[in-house]
């Protein structure tokens, strides 16, 4: 007789890389149980310590393992080294012995934040006291964390002050208790490499043995704690490979959709295909006796709380989406494909991208909300020798993160359980009470590693859906995994469409005496309701990198205006930025080509005559070092041409930038076949970076993002729904279109912590392919992507 196997693909890569089944086995909770997982060797989620505690973001084992908590997700960013770096430095232990797992978003519930964690260092250098700033108290969740979230490019900058607290306040704890047990003053020992040592003596303890005192102790003043200076760094700077990666070549990483809990169950879900409708019915009986089908939850949409008749049970939410459950998720999936489900469409089931795009410009005729307003542009104007004029789109863009949508959930009595990946856990976390129906320290976030976020995988939905069905199932888990298509049609907020109009007067030597630019892309609901934090509402990702140019203009006028559509809209990587410098940077460039000048040497100029942009000395070093890394201005063959841009990344009302300068160059079929041959890179250093190898990786990851957004991808609307289901039709950039020739130089700017590295050297590249596109085939692309347009030459 044949014996059959089963096995998966995250079974076949483990047991390809260690002969041996991957067996994933968890230990379900109980009423009766506090604990939420068995450990799972080289698995990060939490775990209640089982060895000396000194803080809530380290524990030491005897043996001098030091695992430390990390309240950021790990998407492929390297948050389980760099975060692990930053309290590491300050508790000075073995960077061999120390190990990483998710911290508890349970605990940042019903913890408080210790007081040391609340103060922004006074005295010693203004720098390291500016760099904190951007973790002032009370801006992130109020636990014993103090912040959760992985967006905005701040798991180092806003969370570094933090963690540097949590390693100080940790070895100083371990100072002490070593000064008490051989009754020697704290100041004659020191600590290095998990071994303290008394001055003089040469006495000597490990940070193992002494663990056990420490974790009893508190400081008798806090205030004392001292953390180090960019000069004092030992540990951070250094090139430091990326813990996380061994797991995920081997398969043994385990993401949300690998959960399995023993007797669980699955769920596929189906939304309303259009965006606001409504689920009027479901036929059960048509699928109820297929293989394994368990049940069907009607399922609230997103933000459904409003109230409507529904069925004969009287007032309910309003419900959009349907779930079938079963004992498998194709069992699920496929029941519920041949499932009767009507449908209210609403009134937006006709609308499509063009009608869309026409509103917006339609829109843009009338008086917007003025963000800045610098002298006279008609004065200006009457005065010029030529005035340009031009128009730029870009689409709605999706996350298209690899890893689908998904949670698993369990829901008992007394207790909430979710396993999942999720940029904000703790926001999860509330979402998953509110859903529930019970307060949030009764819910435990199980954080497996994430498949990509991008903004888009925040407090997610499937966990709200996965609660909701858990709800039903008398204490059964239940796995929530959503298809690719409903994961990029009904499960996305898309980064927005946006129109920018720019005028400018120019001078007889072509330089700028005003300019006038109309945008539109805010984030901004069917109910007219402002979302933005910016002046007057507006979105702050419709005016950064605009409403302070780098760029010397004497007179400028900007206004914003607010668009309204049923098309869900929301933070994308590299958000407003992305759009806004592809508008900026194209823009300067034809005003470069009509005065004539190189668009180099007509950036430099336009900078350095700024004399109140308070970057400038580092924007003119960066465009210089690009140009000079790339051989700008020497010749190339014929169809291939270079581009230049820049930007820093900057946020209305944040002192911190990140610029980055890039050069790339371009080759050019007749028949309009577009390659990206070469990226010279400058990027922003700061002080320092915490990990130079980690910074490397993102930029080089980032130029295949950008690309797959300059050349293929949109998300277009007809009859009120999304058009692009999957990656046959929304494209990303494969192996064969990545550049051979990626070239990265730092830029030591000693004057900031930079903003970030997780989306900074997005931005730049659409305008610079838009520049070198132009100058092979003499066509002005100003729309997005370039291969939706004829590129052909002659």
């Amino acid at each position: 007789m044949t014996k059959r196997f089963d096995i998966n693909r995250r079974d076949f890569l483990a047991s390809a890389a260690a002969s041996g089944a991957f067996v994933l086995g968890f230990h379900v909770p109980t009423s009766a149980q506090a604990a939420a997982l068995d450990a799972i060797q080289g698995q990060p989620w939490y775990r209640d310590a089982m060895v000396p505690e000194i803080n809530a973001w380290l524990t030491i084992a005897p043996d001098d393992t030091v695992t430390i908590r990390v309240a950021q997700t790990e998407q492929g960013v390297g948050v389980f080294t760099s975060c692990p770096m930053m309290v590491a430095e300050e508790l000075q232990c073995d960077w061999g012995k120390v190990k990483a797992e998710y911290a508890s978003p349970q605990r940042a519930v019903v913890e408080k934040a210790p007081e040391w964690t609340l103060k922004v260092p006074g005295g010693g250098d203004p720098r390291i006291r500016d760099g904190a700033g951007e973790a002032a108290p009370g801006k992130n969740f109020p636990g014993v964390y103090r912040r959760f979230d992985t967006n905005s490019n701040g798991s180092v900058r806003e969370s570094r002050y933090y963690l540097q607290m949590a390693g100080a306040e940790a070895r100083e704890r371990l100072l002490l208790a070593a000064a008490e047990m051989w009754k020697v003053p704290v100041s004659e020992l020191t600590a290095k490499d998990s071994v303290i040592t008394q001055v003089g003596t040469g006495r000597r303890t490990t940070y193992g043995a002494v663990a056990g005192r420490a974790a009893q102790l508190q400081l008798p003043d806090p205030s004392k704690i001292k953390i180090k200076g960019p000069d004092q760094f030992t540990l951070i700077g250094t090139e430091q490979k990326n813990r996380d990666v061994p797991l995920k070549v081997t398969g043994k990483a385990v993401y949300g959709i690998d959960v399995t809990l023993p007797g669980m169950l699955h769920a596929a879900v189906k939304a309303c295909p259009v965006f606001g409708g409504k689920l009027k019915s479901y036929d059960f009986s048509a699928i109820k006796d297929r293989p394994g089908v368990h049940s069907a939850v009607a399922v609230a949409g997103k933000g459904a709380r409003e109230h409507d008749d529904f069925g004969t049970s009287g007032k309910e939410y309003r419900y959009a989406a349907v779930a079938v459950v079963a004992d498998t998720w194709w069992h699920a999936k496929t029941a519920l494909d041949a499932m009767p489900i009507d449908w209210d469409f609403g009134d937006d089931a006709t609308r499509t991208s063009e009608e869309l795009f026409q509103a917006d410009l339609d829109t843009l005729q009338r008086p917007g909300t003025i963000v800045v307003e610098e002298g006279n542009y008609a004065e200006a104007k009457a005065k010029a020798a030529k005035v340009v004029s031009a128009t730029y789109t870009t689409p709605f863009l999706a996350h298209a993160r690899m890893e689908p949508g998904n949670a698993t959930a369990m829901v008992t009595a007394d207790r909430v359980d979710v396993w999942t990946g999720d940029q904000s856990p703790q926001f999860g976390l509330l979402r998953a009470a509110d859903e529930a129906g019970v307060m949030p320290e009764k819910v435990f976030i199980h954080t497996t590693f994430l498949g990509g976020g991008y903004g888009g995988g925040g407090g997610s939905d499937q966990i709200r859906q996965a609660v909701a069905i858990a709800k039903t199932l008398n204490g059964k888990p239940v796995k929530v995994l959503w298809t690719r298509e409903e994961d990029m049609r009904l499960g996305e907020k898309y980064r927005p469409m946006g129109i920018a109009q720019f005028e400018a007067a120019l001078d007889a030597d072509g330089w700028p005496l005003a300019i006038k630019l109309h945008n539109i892309a805010d984030q901004y609901d069917r109910n007219q309701r402002p979302t933005g934090t910016y002046n007057n509402k507006v979105a702050e990702g419709s005016v950064r990198g605009l409403d302070e140019l780098p760029y010397h203009v004497p007179t400028f006028f900007f206004d914003v205006h607010l668009k309204n559509s049923h098309v869900p809209v929301g933070f994308r990587r590299s958000s407003g930025s992305a759009a806004n410098v592809f508008y900026l940077e194209s823009f300067i460039d034809e005003l470069a080509h009509a005065a004539g000048r190189d668009s180099y040497a007509y950036r430099r100029e336009l900078i350095a005559r700024n004399t109140r942009f308070a970057n400038r000395a580092d924007w003119l070093k960066a465009l210089d070092l690009v140009a000079e890394m790339s051989g700008w201005g020497s010749p190339l063959p014929e169809g291939w041409a270079r581009g230049i841009s820049i930007d820093d990344h900057r946020h209305t009302g944040k002192a911190a930038i990140s610029i980055c300068a890039h050069v790339v160059t371009v080759s050019m079929t007749r028949a309009g076949s577009l390659r990206l041959e070469r990226v010279d890179v400058v990027f922003d250093e700061g002080f320092s970076f915490v990990n130079p190898l980690a910074v490397r990786k993102q930029i080089e990851g980032q130029v295949a993002w950008a690309l797959s957004d300059a050349m293929w991808q949109e998300i277009t609307i007809k009859d009120g729904r999304t058009v692009q289901g999957n990656f046959d039709v929304y494209r990303i950039a494969r192996m064969a279109d990545y550049p051979p020739q990626v070239n990265i130089r730092f830029l030591k700017t000693d004057n900031k912590w930079i903003m970030g590295v997780g989306d900074e050297a997005i931005s730049q590249i659409a305008p610079a392919m838009a520049q070198a596109i132009f100058k092979v085939t003499g066509k002005r692309i100003r729309s997005l992507p370039f291969g939706k347009h004829d590129l052909s030459w002659a």
